[in-house]
């Protein structure tokens, strides 16, 4: 982009902000922006150093859902996890179907060591666990698309994967449920501890402490206290027990909500604070986890505006970055 372009792209995002283009215009603005950032992000994730993973806490570990689409946000997220714990985790990731060949590929070159659970294994095991609880099984079998709020379309009911395969496909007694749009910046010390000590019970999650304030340029000015609820929990960053995963009690739930599951695009995650409120609850991780939260504090965000994602990559890259 020459410099004499770059004045006039901001003045367009100025007017976005203000809300003085057309909707319709600004929507695809705003699209064409965040596909130019993850292009340049899904770039310079395959210039960073591969890590390993698979070599310590046999009773840990890492699980994502990704399609094609996130192949380098999860790059930026394992990575990120493992260089600022300083461990090798083992790694589980999770396709949604969409993984192409060469994904597994770049995805296996990467992160060495990685277990992929591509989805057709995935739906073979998950139909033999999941045969005799109905209302499990039409959740995880039945797919519902829907949009998101820039009008692109997915299957809701893919999070099932999440609340299922993440808990089932391997023998580990605690798990980091983890979305593909969290970076960590600091070392994770609450989830260090939880993770490394293989006889304490409860779980950990994230919930949304604050709310980004934004000037007319969108850029953060500073963060606003939210006062979230205590089923609040966050299912894109959950530290799980395993043991209190109770497949009967997910069952009779989804069974008492089944007009929820084909509206909520979050209805594995209130399956999750069902879970966790039946069997003992959690805590919540502290502030410098909460969503869209970058200041100097921030341990890990999970980045609900995916601006904000790409946008911080550049605090990573010398650290990850090969040479």
């Amino acid at each position: 982009m020459t410099q004499n372009a770059t004045p006039i792209v901001g003045k367009l995002f100025s007017l976005i902000s203000e809300r003085r283009l057309p909707w319709r215009l600004s929507r695809w603005l705003e699209l064409r922006r965040l596909d130019a950032a993850r292009a340049r992000g899904d770039r310079d994730a395959l210039l960073t150093r591969p890590v390993q993973t698979g070599r310590e806490l046999p009773h840990f570990e890492v699980h994502v859902l990704l399609g094609r689409k996130h192949v380098g946000m999860t790059l930026w997220c394992v990575k990120s996890l493992l260089r600022a714990a300083g461990r090798a985790y083992t790694v589980v990731l999770h396709d949604d179907g969409s993984l192409t060949d060469a994904n597994v590929a770049a995805l296996e070159q990467h992160l060495l060591g990685v277990r992929m659970m591509r989805r057709p294994q995935a739906d073979e095991v998950m139909r033999g666990k999941l045969e005799h609880l109905p209302n499990a099984m039409k959740y995880r079998f039945s797919p519902k698309e829907t949009s998101d709020h820039r009008g692109v379309k997915y299957d809701m009911h893919v999070f099932a994967l999440r609340l299922f395969d993440f808990n089932l496909v391997s023998d580990a007694t605690k798990i980091l449920v983890l979305d593909c749009d969290i970076l960590f910046f600091k070392p994770p010390r609450e989830i260090m501890d939880w993770a490394e000590d293989p006889d304490s019970r409860g779980s950990l999650y994230s919930i949304e402490q604050y709310v980004p304030l934004r000037d007319v340029r969108y850029d953060i000015t500073g963060y606003q206290r939210k006062d979230p609820l205590p089923t609040d929990a966050n299912a894109g960053l959950l530290c799980l027990d395993k043991r209190i995963h109770d497949l009967q009690a997910l069952d009779a739930w989804i069974g008492r909500n089944l007009e929820k599951m084909d509206r909520l695009a979050t209805f594995e995650q209130h399956a999750y604070n069902h879970l966790l409120q039946l069997k003992g609850g959690g805590t919540a991780l502290p502030d410098a986890y909460s969503f869209n939260y970058t200041d100097e504090r921030v341990v890990a965000s999970h980045f609900a505006i995916k601006h904000l994602f790409f946008e911080n990559l550049h605090r990573l890259k010398p650290a990850l970055t090969k040479g």
